[in-house]
């Protein structure tokens, strides 16, 4: 109880409901770092496959080329099945993610995986700090409606015997 006691004074903390009000500031905050950085993490996952699929795309690009070069395709395409299909979703995969038909360098996709994956960490330390803020002040909280319930349970006990004993 003292350490509670403590802890509202050091922070100044002057009432309840501005100690229950910080809680949920800092819930919110909380909700709104984890929510960002998820957010970073679907934007990291969906450029990792553009890296990908560009990988793919850039290593069957001249077996491609020879296909539509070839005199005989069917036999070429049969040869050359895996590499042929392989060229095609990625390429079926980039146009989506390109809607202007222009595909990003590796290059790019590096640098911006790199900047991605920097946010996305700073997100989740702010996420852990906020995490760990909002713990402290619920058990401070608990403690403090631990602490008023107790006080409230004398002053009612008092006020019962009080009404019990007889007046002079």
């Amino acid at each position: 109880m003292a350490q509670t006691v403590l802890y509202v004074q050091e922070h100044g903390y002057d009432s309840y409901e501005e100690l229950y009000k910080t809680a949920e500031s800092i819930d919110r905050k909380m909700a709104a770092a984890r929510s960002d950085a998820r957010f970073k993490e679907v934007k990291l996952k969906e450029v990792n496959e553009q890296i990908h699929y560009l990988g793919q795309y850039l290593s069957t690009k001249s077996v491609y080329g020879d296909f539509l070069k070839s005199g005989n395709k069917k036999s070429f395409r049969q040869a050359q099945a895996e590499d042929i299909a392989k060229y095609e979703e990625a390429l079926r995969i980039l146009k989506q993610h390109s809607p202007d038909g222009k595909f990003p360098t590796m290059k790019d996709l590096r640098a911006e995986k790199e900047q991605l994956t920097i946010q996305k960490d700073a997100q989740y330390d702010t996420y852990h700090y906020f995490k760990d803020y909002h713990r402290e002040l619920q058990a401070v909280c608990a403690n403090v409606d631990n602490i008023l319930g107790t006080e409230r349970e004398a002053q009612r006990e008092q006020q019962k015997s009080r009404k019990n004993k007889p007046s002079l």
